[in-house]
């Protein structure tokens, strides 16, 4: 969607700003306990350093800003129709106003004061800068996409995709909680392990390997490494699992990120989850899982510090299988 503003605002006579939708319960959020809705992005990351890169604002001051008023449109994204597709395939970029093929949702982030003047569905295919034409004909001044997914990016990992992502800085009470946790346990070089376990052990099985040899391929690169003695874990493994996996891995040390109760009420889950990114990704070295998307993130992240490629690009493999390590998104501009 930044891609989108950019362009907007670039073939318009308006100062388009992009609304930040507030963050709502994830999956791997398990604090049953905890309030984890309508959530500012502010608690997770530093806007203004966002507001570089992107003209944004958060749900509340664009509520400031635009008051009760309703929003002019809601456009809901939907596919062409799929059997006119096959029979007469066009992968050219286009939209047009349609027919609703499903149920269009009539609240977001359950705000029963975020209101539209009209709600159109729109059949689409194509890039987000395909979006601003959208904007450009019909016209309005304030607007809601959903399924904005559809929607595809217009140069992944190209220039812009790294420049805003540097921009998005982690908030700094996140940071200081992290460099507090290796100012104590991790002064010395460490290696940063992601495991990923829970629904991908169902859900790819065939890519997370069993805690011991978890532990056999850790040591392998530690082997390797020589110098390094001290592993952090970032995981969603069980307690029993990660005693097991410190077991194993002994003589070494092995450290885990464990927030106290005031620390988890204030950042909540998702606040938890960034100390662990931080951590890993400023670690002398990274093993992640494959095809998890936390990993790739920290993958990210330590592309932008400038670490090594050999030090970053790396997965574990499942159980008797060689894998193939994961794809290179090295950093441009």
């Amino acid at each position: 969607m930044a891609s989108f503003i950019h362009h907007l605002n670039k073939v318009s006579n308006y100062h388009w700003i992009l609304v930040l939708p507030p963050w709502h319960r994830l999956y791997h959020w398990r604090s049953s306990n905890l309030v984890q809705d309508r959530l500012p992005w502010s608690l997770f990351f530093n806007v203004d350093s966002i507001k570089k890169s992107t003209p944004v604002v958060e749900l509340h001051e664009f509520f400031q800003m635009n008051g009760l008023r309703p929003l002019d449109a809601q456009f809901t994204l939907q596919d062409f129709n799929v059997k006119s597709f096959e029979q007469y395939p066009d992968f050219s970029d286009k939209w047009e106003v349609d027919n609703c093929k499903g149920q269009v949702q009539k609240e977001f982030w359950n705000l029963n004061n975020l209101t539209f003047t009209k709600s159109l569905c729109i059949s689409f295919q194509g890039i987000s800068t395909l979006l601003a034409d959208i904007v450009q004909e019909l016209q309005p001044r304030t607007m809601i996409f959903d399924h904005a997914e559809l929607a595809l990016h217009n140069y992944y990992g190209g220039h812009e995709y790294w420049v805003i992502s540097k921009s998005m800085h982690f908030s700094n009470s996140l940071h200081e909680i992290a460099m507090e946790f290796k100012k104590i346990n991790l002064e010395q070089d460490y290696l940063c392990a992601h495991l990923r376990r829970r629904d991908f052990l169902y859900g790819h099985p065939s890519d997370v390997p069993s805690i011991k040899n978890t532990a056999r391929q850790i040591k392998e690169k530690l082997i390797l490494l020589n110098n390094i003695k001290t592993v952090y874990v970032a995981t969603d493994a069980s307690k029993t699992e990660v005693e097991e996996l410190k077991n194993y891995l002994k003589p070494y040390q092995v450290f885990k990120f464990e927030a106290d109760k005031k620390t988890l009420n204030t950042f909540l889950d998702g606040g938890i989850a960034i100390i662990d990114q931080i951590i890993c990704s400023q670690a002398n070295f990274f093993i992640g899982t494959s095809k998890s998307t936390f990993s790739f993130r920290i993958q990210e992240e330590r592309e932008i510090l400038g670490f090594p490629v050999e030090t970053t690009f790396n997965s574990f493999c499942g159980d008797d299988i060689e894998c193939t390590q994961p794809t290179k998104w090295r950093l441009v501009g």
